[in-house]
């Protein structure tokens, strides 16, 4: 009896999820390096099939990245241009969102831990760029300077405003696509010192930035959203405060096609 006990105990702690290893019922860092190589191409296809547009030149790797990153990181991933790197450290709860038990998911009251929805976020990433590139060099549209690959400004509302912003279309997206666990209540800020407050960063730059932009992209469509967006100065925090000022002097491009 002992024995049988040890065994399911052992498998219990030591199991598969899709074939991928978990220890503890968490994915382990060889499984998440496997998942990456294995799912990577097919996750492209899947995320340009909901974005109906192409995605070029991506690559995405695992890596032990937390040497890289300070211990209270809330990232998982990170985007470059071109490339998308995802940590092998042992925080998801799962591959996927449909892994997770249906009792064990009932007791998350919300989690965007798991390695299908941080590529989708790093690709949303990815996809924001590529946005931002074929407006400029396509259709001869602005994009503010603040939405630029390497043109931070720093210590400025405006880097807070860009980074809320991307961070929101990026974790808006991962939940369209089904990808976390979205929490019932989201608490909206009310004063500046509560959108700085470092230990409300993941609610305000994650979850309270994809409420902020909902019904915005809801209604232009995201492509169509994302060009609006990247086109104008992103918002003060007065406007993250109060959206209805922010969305009220939104401009839209007009797009021009290079002959």
């Amino acid at each position: 009896m002992g024995t049988v006990t040890y065994i399911v105990f052992l498998f219990m702690q030591v199991g598969s999820s899709g074939g991928y290893p978990l220890e503890n019922g968490r994915p382990t860092s060889k499984g998440i390096e496997l998942y990456v190589e294995q799912k990577s191409q097919s996750l492209v296809k899947e995320f340009q099939d909901f974005v109906n547009d192409t995605i070029y030149n991506v690559w995405i790797y695992a890596d032990d990245l937390q040497e890289q990153w300070a211990c209270d990181s809330i990232e998982l991933g990170r985007f470059y241009p071109h490339e998308i790197y995802i940590t092998t450290a042992e925080l998801y709860e799962a591959y996927e969102l449909d892994d997770l038990p249906s009792e064990q998911r009932g007791r998350i009251l919300e989690s965007n831990k798991f390695v299908k929805a941080v590529m989708i976020h790093e690709l949303a990433h990815e996809y924001v760029n590529q946005i931002g590139v074929e407006m400029q060099s396509v259709y001869h549209i602005h994009v503010d300077k603040a939405y630029q690959t390497g043109l931070w400004i720093v210590n400025s509302y405006e880097t807070f405003g860009s980074t809320f912003i991307e961070e929101g279309i990026c974790e808006y997206i991962t939940g369209e696509m089904g990808e976390l666990i979205p929490p019932e209540h989201v608490e909206i800020p009310l004063i500046i010192e509560q959108l700085l407050d470092r230990e409300r960063e993941y609610m305000v730059k994650y979850k309270y930035a994809s409420v902020f932009l909902d019904t915005f992209l809801d209604t232009t469509g995201f492509k169509k959203g994302v060009q609006i967006l990247l086109y104008n100065p992103p918002p003060s925090y007065e406007e993250i405060l109060q959206p209805e000022r922010f969305f009220g002097r939104l401009e839209i491009p007009v797009t021009r096609e290079s002959d």
